[in-house]
């Protein structure tokens, strides 16, 4: 096989194993997307499957980049991350087990405030639609 065939591979291979759970889970419907700012729900599997793919690598650059900036983070007292390089330096603080486990395992869904969510033990993940981008919002650790 060429390069391209085995990185073709390599890409189905982490979009399988960065979507544990998703057979038969269903995701918000179309109306739902488009509440919440999105052209299709297809950003939103994109978006979770960079995202998955990110946090299962280790990728704190690929994951710092799926934020808003500034970005509050919710946790105790809360803390203002202002910029992707400040979300690398504290990425331990942020990325803690419940936050990475609700990003893996969980299913977005839109809630009653047409807010896209990813809520696990402990931890919520919010996103935000920003200039037709799909990005982390708020990270509310509890």
């Amino acid at each position: 096989m060429n390069g391209r065939m085995h990185a073709a591979l390599a890409l189905v291979f982490v979009v399988f194993m960065a979507l544990p759970g998703m057979a038969g889970a269903q995701g918000p419907s179309k109306s739902e997307c488009a509440k919440a700012g999105l052209k299709s729900c297809v950003a939103l599997s994109a978006f979770v499957v960079s995202l998955r793919t990110a946090v299962n690598a280790g990728d704190k650059d690929a994951v710092a980049a799926l934020f808003s900036y500034p970005i509050e983070i919710q946790l105790k007292d809360g803390f203002e991350v202002r910029d992707k390089a400040a979300l690398v330096k504290n990425y331990d603080t942020i990325m803690t087990k419940a936050v990475r486990d609700a990003m893996l395992t969980q299913e977005p869904f839109v809630n009653s405030r047409q807010i896209i969510q990813m809520i696990g033990d402990g931890a919520q993940i919010w996103l935000t639609v920003e200039k037709g981008r799909l990005l982390i919002g708020t990270v509310i650790i509890e």
